[in-house]
Protein backbone atom coordinates (compact mmCIF):
# COMPACT_ATOMS: atom_id res chain seq x y z
CA UNK A 1 0.00 0.00 0.00
CA UNK A 2 1.34 3.38 -0.78
CA UNK A 3 1.49 6.02 1.48
CA UNK A 4 -0.85 8.24 -0.05
CA UNK A 5 -3.47 5.39 0.61
CA UNK A 6 -2.48 4.75 4.09
CA UNK A 7 -2.78 8.65 5.04
CA UNK A 8 -6.05 8.97 3.54
CA UNK A 9 -7.60 5.83 4.86
CA UNK A 10 -6.38 7.17 8.11
CA UNK A 11 -7.85 10.20 7.67
CA UNK A 12 -11.50 8.44 6.66
CA UNK A 13 -10.95 6.62 9.81
CA UNK A 14 -10.56 9.97 11.65
CA UNK A 15 -13.74 11.39 9.73
CA UNK A 16 -15.79 8.74 11.00
CA UNK A 17 -15.01 9.02 14.21
CA UNK A 18 -15.19 12.59 14.78
CA UNK A 19 -18.78 12.42 12.93
CA UNK A 20 -19.79 9.34 15.46
CA UNK A 21 -18.72 11.24 18.99
CA UNK A 22 -20.56 14.58 17.46
CA UNK A 23 -23.75 11.97 16.55
CA UNK A 24 -23.88 10.83 19.90
CA UNK A 25 -22.97 13.47 22.01
CA UNK A 26 -25.98 15.59 20.46
CA UNK A 27 -28.27 12.53 21.11
CA UNK A 28 -27.58 12.74 24.67
CA UNK A 29 -27.46 16.44 24.95
CA UNK A 30 -31.00 16.99 22.48
CA UNK A 31 -33.65 18.79 24.99
CA UNK A 32 -36.46 16.94 23.63
CA UNK A 33 -39.50 16.91 26.25
CA UNK A 34 -43.15 15.54 26.44
CA UNK A 35 -46.80 17.07 27.52
CA UNK A 36 -48.66 16.06 30.09
CA UNK A 37 -50.79 14.69 27.04
CA UNK A 38 -48.47 13.29 25.64
CA UNK A 39 -47.13 11.04 28.54
CA UNK A 40 -49.92 10.02 29.59
CA UNK A 41 -51.02 7.97 26.46
CA UNK A 42 -47.49 6.44 26.57
CA UNK A 43 -46.98 5.96 30.35
CA UNK A 44 -46.60 2.00 30.46
CA UNK A 45 -43.78 2.32 27.46
CA UNK A 46 -41.92 4.85 29.00
CA UNK A 47 -42.04 3.94 32.59
CA UNK A 48 -38.81 2.40 32.52
CA UNK A 49 -36.27 5.09 31.37
CA UNK A 50 -35.78 8.67 32.03
CA UNK A 51 -37.60 11.24 30.56
CA UNK A 52 -38.56 14.79 30.73
CA UNK A 53 -42.16 16.15 30.80
CA UNK A 54 -43.58 19.61 30.41
CA UNK A 55 -46.54 20.91 31.85
CA UNK A 56 -47.88 23.55 34.33
CA UNK A 57 -47.78 23.77 38.15
CA UNK A 58 -50.85 23.80 40.34
CA UNK A 59 -50.47 25.34 42.56
CA UNK A 60 -53.19 23.99 45.31
CA UNK A 61 -51.04 20.47 45.12
CA UNK A 62 -47.53 22.17 46.04
CA UNK A 63 -46.06 20.30 49.39
CA UNK A 64 -43.03 21.26 50.60
CA UNK A 65 -40.71 19.83 53.59
CA UNK A 66 -37.80 22.33 53.61
CA UNK A 67 -36.16 20.25 56.68
CA UNK A 68 -35.95 17.36 54.34
CA UNK A 69 -36.19 19.34 50.87
CA UNK A 70 -38.59 17.20 48.94
CA UNK A 71 -40.95 18.89 46.92
CA UNK A 72 -44.29 17.22 45.87
CA UNK A 73 -46.74 18.72 43.24
CA UNK A 74 -48.38 17.79 40.05
CA UNK A 75 -48.16 19.03 36.71
CA UNK A 76 -51.02 19.33 34.44
CA UNK A 77 -51.90 20.13 30.40
CA UNK A 78 -52.66 23.29 29.16
CA UNK A 79 -56.44 22.40 30.11
CA UNK A 80 -56.26 21.30 33.28
CA UNK A 81 -57.69 17.76 32.81
CA UNK A 82 -54.95 15.87 32.98
CA UNK A 83 -52.38 15.67 36.12
CA UNK A 84 -49.05 13.90 36.95
CA UNK A 85 -47.49 13.57 40.52
CA UNK A 86 -43.80 14.93 41.06
CA UNK A 87 -41.64 13.88 43.81
CA UNK A 88 -38.78 16.27 43.53
CA UNK A 89 -35.44 15.90 46.14
CA UNK A 90 -34.07 19.64 46.13
CA UNK A 91 -34.38 23.36 46.44
CA UNK A 92 -37.75 24.51 45.62
CA UNK A 93 -36.77 27.34 42.82
CA UNK A 94 -38.00 30.82 44.02
CA UNK A 95 -39.88 30.97 40.13
CA UNK A 96 -42.19 27.81 41.45
CA UNK A 97 -45.53 30.24 40.99
CA UNK A 98 -48.71 28.46 40.25
CA UNK A 99 -49.71 28.24 36.68
CA UNK A 100 -46.17 28.58 35.21
CA UNK A 101 -44.69 26.17 33.02
CA UNK A 102 -41.74 23.42 34.75
CA UNK A 103 -39.95 20.62 32.88
CA UNK A 104 -39.26 17.35 34.62
CA UNK A 105 -36.72 15.24 34.19
CA UNK A 106 -37.27 11.48 35.93
CA UNK A 107 -38.69 8.45 36.13
CA UNK A 108 -41.73 7.28 37.09
CA UNK A 109 -41.80 4.74 39.79
CA UNK A 110 -44.06 1.74 40.92
CA UNK A 111 -46.36 3.72 42.89
CA UNK A 112 -47.44 6.11 39.85
CA UNK A 113 -45.26 9.09 40.92
CA UNK A 114 -43.09 10.69 38.71
CA UNK A 115 -39.69 10.93 41.05
CA UNK A 116 -38.03 14.15 39.24
CA UNK A 117 -34.35 14.33 39.55
CA UNK A 118 -34.38 18.00 38.15
CA UNK A 119 -36.72 20.38 37.83
CA UNK A 120 -36.48 23.26 35.49
CA UNK A 121 -38.96 26.28 35.70
CA UNK A 122 -39.70 28.48 32.99
CA UNK A 123 -40.61 32.09 33.48
CA UNK A 124 -43.45 33.20 31.55
CA UNK A 125 -41.96 35.70 28.74
CA UNK A 126 -42.07 39.32 29.00
CA UNK A 127 -42.59 39.52 25.37
CA UNK A 128 -45.81 38.05 25.04
CA UNK A 129 -48.62 40.29 24.48
CA UNK A 130 -51.99 40.27 26.90
CA UNK A 131 -54.59 40.26 24.30
CA UNK A 132 -57.34 43.23 25.04
CA UNK A 133 -60.96 43.39 24.68
CA UNK A 134 -60.70 46.33 22.04
CA UNK A 135 -57.88 44.11 20.14
CA UNK A 136 -60.12 43.01 17.08
CA UNK A 137 -61.58 46.93 16.36
CA UNK A 138 -58.12 47.94 16.54
CA UNK A 139 -57.09 45.60 14.25
CA UNK A 140 -60.02 46.40 12.13
CA UNK A 141 -59.02 50.36 12.51
CA UNK A 142 -55.90 50.05 11.27
CA UNK A 143 -56.34 48.05 8.16
CA UNK A 144 -58.88 50.82 7.48
CA UNK A 145 -56.62 53.39 7.97
CA UNK A 146 -54.48 51.54 5.45
CA UNK A 147 -56.85 50.65 2.93
CA UNK A 148 -57.72 54.65 2.67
Amino acid sequence: MSVKTKVLLAAMVLIFAMGSLIVVSVAQTASYYLTVDEFSEQKERLSDRPVRISGFIDGGSVDYDEQNLILRFDIQDEERTKQISVVYEGVKPDTFIDGWEAIVEGRLNEEGVFEATELLVKCPSKYEGEEYDGYEQYKDDQQTDIES
